[in-house]
């Protein structure tokens, strides 16, 4: 059966962790890195670039580590993926973008805190990455239920 999808949709399919991704091009400026945020590049047709502190459009989580940039490489857009981290996480909160006065941002990596509350609810809603699964002690990757707005 996933074979069959394979075949009818070249472009998708599913990872093991339970990820739908999509081939794109690398525009992140580096070879890439597992977990990391990006968002739809202003440079090259059909690229992802790092998605910067304080943007309001993560479109997906790099799943290839190693890539090239203007290499070929998978991102998840959907699903379950493991997002890198710059904080320590604990299952059930909220990942999104960055802010600048966030101490640990940093461009392409996610951050873990519990849910927002008023008024500020509505500003992180539109930076969410999604809700992790699993707790880390450290910064790293964590498995994370994809919820972009």
């Amino acid at each position: 059966m996933i074979q069959f999808i394979g075949d009818l949709f070249p472009y998708t399919s599913l990872t093991p962790e339970g990820g739908y991704y999509t081939w794109v091009v690398n525009d992140t400026g580096v070879a890439s890195v597992k977990g990391t945020v990006v968002h739809a590049s202003s440079n090259v047709d059909r690229g992802v670039s790092l998605v910067p502190i304080d943007d309001p459009d993560p479109c997906g989580v790099v799943y290839d580590s190693g890539v090239p940039q203007g290499g070929i490489m998978r991102v998840v857009i959907s699903g379950i993926a493991e997002v890198l981290y710059s904080t320590p996480v604990n299952r059930g909160t909220f990942a999104r973008v960055p802010i600048g006065s966030d101490p640990s941002a940093t461009p392409g990596q996610a951050i873990a805190e519990p849910l927002p509350s008023p008024p500020f609810a509505t500003d992180k809603h539109f930076l969410e990455v999604g809700h992790p699964v699993q707790t880390i002690a450290s910064p790293g990757l964590a498995l994370t239920v994809l919820h972009f707005n």
